[in-house]
């Protein structure tokens, strides 16, 4: 159960920090997707080890946070996962896990999705 404060932030603060900082996106879940929705989006770049060369390398990843109750395809609510993709204007990505983080990480009522381009 989310605390008094988390979910009092979840009523006031995030629908303040949608309507400035929010995107445009819909999910799809192979070929069906959800109406289009606002999340928040950050630019992030993540270290891990290059398996083969032992070398450090940088991931560059577009992190999202989807807000659970906006992920409906046909009437039921969905969980995006690896593979889904989160559709941007033109820009599309797709959650893929990055530097030993799983793809999506469940929040109290959000969805924090790691993500590659991969059209623009």
């Amino acid at each position: 159960m989310p605390s008094l404060f988390s979910a009092r932030f979840e009523e006031i603060a995030m629908p303040m920090l949608e309507v400035q900082m929010g995107v445009t996106v819909t999910l799809k879940v192979g070929a069906q997707a959800t109406a289009a929705f606002t999340a928040l989006v950050s630019d992030r770049e993540y270290e891990a080890v290059e398996l083969e060369t032992g070398l450090q390398i940088k991931i560059a990843s577009r992190d999202w946070l989807l807000p659970a109750a906006s992920l409906v395809i046909g009437g039921s609510l969905v969980v995006p996962r690896a593979g889904c993709r989160i559709v941007e204007g033109s820009d599309e990505y797709e959650i893929v896990p990055i530097a030993g983080k799983p793809a999506v990480e469940k929040q109290e009522y959000r969805y924090l999705c790691h993500s590659q381009r991969v059209t623009t």
